[in-house]
């Protein structure tokens, strides 16, 4: 049976002076002491191919965290979200490009998964109606909740949460829930 000799194996059997000293043939004592060195090669090896994969938030996996502190993640309430959402949410965070048009604000309601409408409101220039044309579900107000709870409670909460973060300070969205249904209380 042929001894093969691993990538990393045969490099460090290559660093090694020629003579008659340094037996370097597949089935040598040798051989075997670089294979379990090479293991260490291949495992720094791994982790520089991943820290290429590292320079961006959306393939990023050890070095997650850091981008999320370094982007202000999680925003609002995001907690509790799959890696891939995390990568998700810190990539389109990266490649934002923030505006004051409504095209702006509809572009990024639709990274975080959601279809809205933004129409400007009859009654006031600082006023826009945020409609929401996803399905979202949502539950009534019941007793434990404080007085100034709405009556209405709805699961898009983290949607206005981040729309309310990135407006202008003068503007004022209202938020119109067009498809929604109410949550089974268990």
């Amino acid at each position: 049976m042929a001894v093969t000799l691993t990538p990393h194996q045969r490099a460090l059997l290559q660093l090694l002076p020629d003579g008659l000293a340094w037996d370097k043939r597949p089935s040598s004592v040798l051989a075997a002491l670089c294979l379990g060195l090479s293991h260490s090669t291949e495992r720094v090896s791994w982790t520089g191919n991943q820290m290429l994969a590292e320079r961006f938030p959306d393939s990023s996996r050890l070095l997650l965290e850091d981008w999320e502190r370094y982007l202000g993640l999680p925003e609002c309430d995001m907690t509790g979200a799959t890696i891939q959402e995390r990568q998700r949410y810190a990539g389109n965070k990266y490649r934002m490009k923030p505006s004051l048009n409504r095209e702006f604000y509809i572009r990024f309601a639709a990274e975080f998964g959601y279809e809205i409408d933004i129409q400007p409101s009859p009654d006031s220039q600082w006023v826009s109606i945020v409609t929401i044309n996803s399905e979202i579900g949502y539950r009534n107000m019941n007793v434990l909740d404080d007085i100034l709870t709405p009556l209405r409670i709805y699961e898009g909460g983290a949607l206005e949460c981040i729309l309310n973060r990135y407006k202008p300070a003068w503007q004022t969205f209202i938020y119109v829930y067009a498809n929604s249904h109410e949550e089974e209380n268990i």
